[in-house]
């Protein structure tokens, strides 16, 4: 050991951590029982052998076996064999089993909350609010002096745009202001009317967690009252487990509902600002530009 230890030209430190490490390991051994097992191995083969045990009696009773449906005898060993245990249910059974029928309110309610989704990504883009082929119409008939096609091309489409620019033409004559001023009026209109279509989404998700709160009462009421039914006794686990489980898993549907609704409600609220910004700077421009035009055909 002291050689091993000793320091020497170079592998010092490499010397001492091999002695530590057979040190530990002959410690974990032994704490594992290792030297115990090798001790009783050794005093057993040193023990002489020992005597037989005396025969069992004879006039044991033996225990009775069990019958099955039809009055058979079934051994005692293999009375138990054929029984399995239950298998277990998976997680979607136990949620639909625990929603009930508030779970299935929140799934309607879900369908519902993804259709209007998909609906209003489709009607609240800015390629709708102001279509392209719309602006490069109204601006070919403003470069060819045609205020009446430009008028028609309006009164044809039922965009964001369009019923702007409509309502702008049609108060020009008392003035490019009052043009502006009605145009904004439309405009309010137009987005108090998107505003209403996305409302639905608030409300959805005001309504996620007091439905998942109803849910959590529901489901406390249940557990308390086989609790109050065992009495003194025990209770059944598995009915104060289901109503555990149902007051959770309706929260959980509830707060699912609610956080991509709110997020959307968001969402969708910015494209609508987003739409009025750009429909509102392409009218005034289209209104301008018709005004000059007017002006230069007049002059000429």
């Amino acid at each position: 050991m002291r050689q091993l230890i000793a320091p020497g030209p170079g592998g010092t430190s490499d010397r001492r951590w091999l002695v530590v490490a057979v040190l530990c390991g002959l410690l974990a051994w032994l704490g594992t029982g290792g030297g115990t097992r090798l001790l009783a191995q050794d005093m057993k083969a040193e023990a002489p052998p020992a005597k037989e045990a005396p025969a069992a009696k004879e006039d044991a009773p033996e225990p009775a076996p069990t019958a099955d449906a039809a009055g058979n005898a079934i051994p005692n060993n293999a009375a138990g064999a054929g029984t399995s245990p239950e298998a277990p249910q998976s997680l979607l059974m136990l949620a639909i089993r625990a929603s009930g029928p508030i779970g299935g309110f929140l799934l309607l309610l879900s369908i519902y909350f993804t259709a209007l989704v998909i609906r209003l990504f489709m009607e609240l883009r800015v390629s709708e609010a102001v279509p392209t082929a719309l602006v490069e119409r109204l601006e070919a008939a403003i470069a060819e002096k045609k205020f009446q096609d430009a008028y028609d091309a309006c009164k044809e489409n039922d965009s964001y745009l369009a019923r702007l620019v409509r309502v702008g033409i049609a108060n020009l004559p008392n003035g490019r202001q009052e043009a502006k001023e009605a145009m904004m009026e439309a405009s309010d209109e137009i987005v108090t009317s998107l505003e209403m279509k996305i409302s639905y989404l608030a409300i959805i998700g005001t309504l996620g967690p007091m439905i998942g709160l109803v849910g959590t009462i529901a489901g406390m009421i249940d557990s308390f009252k086989e609790i109050a039914i065992a009495g003194g006794a025990q209770p059944r686990p598995e009915k104060v487990a289901m109503g555990i489980s149902m007051a959770l898993f309706i929260t959980l549907e509830g707060v699912s509902l609610s956080v991509p609704a709110i997020f959307f409600f968001a969402f969708f609220r910015n494209r609508i600002a987003q739409m009025t910004m750009e429909a509102t700077r392409v009218a005034d421009r289209t209104i301008n530009s018709l005004v000059a035009a007017a002006k230069a055909a007049k002059s000429a």
